[in-house]
């Protein structure tokens, strides 16, 4: 735990506030402390001079080595604490760990390694801190990483699920949501006095995540779905009347991730809809429209404020960019990131020489990859051969022998992270050459042997759903399995509606002309397959242009090891070239 603090005036102060403010509180959603805070204020020059880091196939992606000594800055950054560092979690084989990285002066360094999940960082004001939630003590809690005192410690103890987290402007608390009773609540506590009690600030059926404390510590933002939809609110402490203000909303979208600037005149956020889209609004101006900024999601301000980093997350592969506030040009270019991202920050002072320091101290090992790929070769002389599933049920339960050893890796995974077997029930794996083709699906995956397409029986009986992403003008399906323990081990709940493929029956002539509908998301932990399936090299499908009124066309519910395989070379890689002219004028 962190060292008591000797109370100084403005701790008094605080306690004062605080019993002030539990005192005026009510019972719904009233719970709240105004906390004192300062303004820090960084300088920020970003360099065009970008050192990207290397790109691989997540299959066979080498693990991010960790460095014990920072690069020098950029010939643009003559000083590096102004720069600061982004501090992410990305999946890194089995587990999410805990990464720092700045594209002008350091490729991605590792800061955790163990067999357990950090996610959601939060770099504390002064940049000496590093708070996280983790699983390692079975539920996600919220832990603080001292790059100062070289030391990790938990700091809750809740016994739930713990997501977002943000810290106030003087770092003596932090605001964060947890899950309990089947929604998000709102908790700040203190990081400096472990006897100081936590107060909750909403107490309500809805949910209530993702909080963002402002800069002057007079207001936190919020997503809730209080309203049906998920939308930006505001708790207003000093405002008996109306403490908790709506800030926006949309009828047709899902709202996310606000983040105040530095200066605390706008709030960035996410529209979903469903393709994913960065806005900002003035929140000194109540009736001012919200700006778009550009494509993305998860957006956290550059230090200095000229700018938003986003993430793209694209359809097998996520990418970072900085826009700029002034003309939305990019600050950053794309850049690949080689996993799937769970929250990042960026903060300027000394974050730089912290983790420097931390490096110094620790030596972190790279985790083993999750299985081994066998490089490609174009040489047909030796084709691949088929190989038999050990008790899976599918059609015919066949695949490439390219497919097999990530295939039986990742099933084990799944079982494990969801407590149940799914890939040990497919709807198919190969399709013979013999197989009649499916009407409109030109170049269906399923005859190469190295494709799955997942049992529906899990989503007949609600326990696989899924999100709708759209790229490019492709749609695409996000899979979410159930967790069988629903104790908050395994998992995490939703944060987005999800889309209802039955709707389109159900008499709504817009529903069945849109192929369905969104609908709230379903109670309880869930584990996003798409992105697990990609550790392992597996590659979602888009959607036919015609999935809304033919089903088959949806494609949710199929996955692909291409490996950098057209789908004529992945038929040539396993038949001889009479087979493979057989399946291509069938599919004509």
């Amino acid at each position: 735990m962190n060292k008591t603090l000797s109370i100084t005036k403005r701790t008094l102060i605080v306690i004062v506030l605080i019993s002030i403010l539990i005192s005026a509180c009510t019972k719904n959603d009233n719970q709240f402390a105004q906390l004192p805070v300062v303004l820090a204020t960084t300088t920020l020059q970003p360099t065009p001079d970008l050192v990207t880091p290397p790109i691989s196939n997540p299959s066979t992606m080498q693990q991010p080595t960790a460095t014990a000594t920072l690069l020098p800055p950029g010939p643009h950054n003559s000083d590096a604490s102004n720069a600061g560092l982004i501090v992410f979690s990305m999946a890194d084989g089995e587990y999410n760990h805990l990464f720092a990285y700045h594209p002008s002066y350091l490729p991605i360094t590792r800061l955790t390694a163990d067999e357990w999940d950090d996610v959601s960082p939060a770099i504390s004001p002064d940049g000496t801190k590093i708070a996280f939630t983790s699983n390692r003590s079975g539920t996600y809690e919220v832990y603080i990483l001292d790059l100062l005192e070289n030391s990790i410690s938990q700091i809750t103890n809740i016994g739930a699920h713990v997501s977002s987290i943000s810290w106030s402007n003087d770092g003596n608390y932090i605001a964060y949501d947890v899950y309990q009773n089947g929604h998000y609540d709102l908790i700040i506590q203190s990081t400096f006095d472990p006897n100081e009690a936590p107060i909750q600030l909403t107490d309500g059926n809805s949910n209530s995540f993702q909080p963002a404390w402002s800069p002057d510590g007079s207001q936190i933002a919020f997503v809730t779905d209080r309203s049906g939809r998920y939308e930006i609110w505001l708790v207003r402490p000093r405002n008996l009347e109306e403490r908790f203000v709506k800030l926006v909303d949309y009828a047709d979208a899902d709202l996310a991730h606000p983040t105040w600037s530095p200066d605390g005149t706008w709030l960035a956020f996410c529209r979903h809809e469903p393709g994913d889209e960065v806005m900002m609004v003035n929140t000194l101006q109540s009736d001012a429209n919200p700006i778009s900024i550009g494509k993305g999601s998860n957006p956290v301000w550059l230090p200095d404020g000229s700018g938003i980093l986003v993430s793209l997350t694209l359809p097998n592969h996520t990418e970072i960019v900085a826009y700029s506030i002034a003309d939305q040009h990019l600050v950053i270019p794309p850049i690949s990131m080689p996993g799937s991202l769970s929250g990042y920050d960026w903060r300027a002072g000394y974050t730089s020489q912290g983790i420097q320091a931390y490096l110094e101290q620790n030596v972190i090992a790279t985790p083993q990859p999750l299985w081994s790929d066998q490089p490609y070769t174009t040489d047909l002389s030796g084709r691949r051969s088929l190989v038999e599933l050990e008790n899976v049920g599918p059609s015919q339960n066949l695949l490439s022998d390219a497919a097999d050893d990530s295939f039986a890796q990742m099933r084990l995974v799944v079982q494990s992270k969801t407590g149940w077997d799914v890939l040990g029930n497919l709807e198919s794996t190969t399709l013979p050459p013999t197989t009649t083709s499916m009407p409109d699906i030109p170049e269906n995956w399923l005859f190469t042997g190295r494709a799955i397409s997942l049992s529906m029986a899990p989503y007949e009986a609600d326990w696989m759903v899924v999100t709708r992403e759209e790229f490019l003008g492709e749609t695409y399906w996000r899979i979410w399995l159930k967790c069988k323990a629903q104790d908050g081990t395994c998992g995490e709940p939703i944060k987005t509606s999800i889309w209802d493929f039955n709707t389109r029956y159900s008499g709504d002539p817009l529903a069945y002309e849109n192929g369905g509908e969104v609908t709230a998301a379903p109670d309880g932990f869930w584990v996003d397959f798409t992105n697990l399936a990609l550790r392992f090299g597996w590659e979602r499908l888009p959607s036919l242009n015609n999935w809304r009124s033919y089903f088959p066309g949806i494609q949710f519910n199929t996955f692909v090891l291409r490996q950098g395989l057209t789908w004529e070379q992945a038929l040539q890689d396993i038949y001889p070239a009479d087979q493979v002219q057989l399946i291509i004028e069938k599919s004509q």
